[in-house]
């Protein structure tokens, strides 16, 4: 069934809402179809506007205020985040799985849009500049897409990401270009085809792809880059226009130098805590205490569960970091008792503030770990003071 076509001034689908257990900010209005699945603990901000057909909004969901989100199929998966002023205007379907982050600003125009586990769209993002409600125009994204902030997909044909695709800010991704004084019957042709970015491509500042084109896996592209034919995998490119610079040859540390890798990464990290006013100190047998009760512990290959169940004992949490994985401790873990698996990039257990804040460090150190929830970290003091000075309540309770 397609959405309520009668005249409505949207209090009818925010009744639903309410009574389907959302806690409501003031003036949020909806439209809505017959399908319409809430889970539980979904809020939504101040001012937003909902209109679906088919609507999804699993455990956890944030929306936050003055949103606009329109489109045939609205799916938000589990923990997903939507902050302040996102637009979405899908004819399809809008469909993003669980742990998705899309920050304040950004506005998606296309005809269906798709995106697997831990997005990221950074603030200012665009889907769009001209030519997106054809009917071409598909964006799909893979696991653990990162695109930084005030980037550009225009998507008058189909943009495809592979998983673990990242980019700095002002990435422009182009499928289609034209101009009234290059015109096709003097000589000029308009391009319009898609783009296809493999699994694990970085893309860095300012870089720009042109219609047409593929990058391979594994694949670095330089700042300042544009990308005007397809390149290989596994290649350092760069330039106007990008050319290959050389051949990666990446030489992954193991055993005693990987684990000085990471126990060198968590000087800097208690470091982070010290600045954030937390306590935090290395202790004789290996360990690192942060706060009242809290112990990280990283192991090595060798560690048995006996060793790893004596550093938890009398801890309010206990966070386990391992190189690689492994199985035999998984069982341990469970509330208040994690696992990071570094190799694989496996999280097991529940996370506590300090936990999302070692995992928040960890991925800003490329090692990023689990894919359910999105990254966030404990706040340092003097920002969070003066940020509150003009922060203002979001939602008014359950309903109200």
């Amino acid at each position: 069934m397609t959405i309520d076509q009668s005249p409505d001034d949207g209090s009818a689908g925010r009744r639903r809402l309410i009574e389907a257990g959302v806690t409501l900010g003031p003036g949020v209005r909806a439209w809505l179809g017959a399908n319409v699945r809430i889970g539980r603990d979904v809020t939504i901000g101040a001012g937003t506007v909902l209109a679906a057909d088919t609507l999804t909004l699993g455990d956890g969901v944030t929306i936050g205020e003055n949103c606009d989100l329109r489109a045939g199929t609205l799916f938000l998966g589990d923990a997903g985040e939507l902050q302040d002023s996102v637009t979405v205007l899908v004819a399809d379907a809008f469909e993003i799985e669980g742990g998705g982050r899309i920050e304040s600003g950004t506005r998606i125009t296309c005809r269906s849009f798709q995106a697997d586990r831990l997005l990221y769209l950074g603030q200012g993002t665009s889907v769009g500049y001209g030519g997106t409600t054809a009917s071409t125009s598909h964006v799909v994204l893979g696991s653990r897409v990162a695109i930084g902030p005030h980037s550009i997909l225009n998507a008058n044909h189909p943009i495809i990401l592979g998983d673990q695709v990242g980019s700095g800010s002002h990435l422009t991704v182009w499928t289609h270009g034209f101009h009234f004084g290059h015109r096709l019957l003097d000589g000029y042709p308009a391009t319009f085809a898609p783009v296809r970015i493999e699994r694990n491509v970085w893309l860095a500042y300012h870089a720009t792809v042109l219609p047409g084109v593929t990058i391979g896996a594994d694949t670095i592209v330089a700042a300042g880059s544009v990308v005007s034919r397809s390149l290989p995998a596994g290649v350092l490119a760069g330039g106007v226009p990008a050319a290959v610079k050389r051949t990666l040859d990446p030489r992954p540390p193991r055993g005693a130098e990987a684990h000085r890798c990471v126990d060198a990464l968590l000087d800097d990290w208690i470091a982070e805590l010290q600045w954030k006013g937390l306590t935090a100190e290395r202790t004789a047998d290996g360990g690192i205490d942060v706060g009242d009760g809290h112990r990280v512990l990283l192991v090595t290959g060798d560690t048995g569960p006996d060793t790893v169940n004596a550093h938890a004992a009398g801890r309010r949490a206990f966070h386990l970091l391992t190189v690689e994985d492994r199985p035999d401790l998984r069982p341990w873990t469970g509330r208040g008792r994690t696992l990071f698996e570094l190799r694989s990039g496996r999280l097991t257990g529940g996370l506590d503030g300090i936990g999302h804040d070692l995992r928040d460090f960890l991925r800003r150190n490329a090692l990023p770990c689990g894919d359910q929830l999105p990254f966030r970290s404990l706040p340092v003091e003097g920002f969070a003071r003066l940020a509150a000075l003009t922060r203002k309540p979001t939602t008014t309770g359950s309903g109200r």
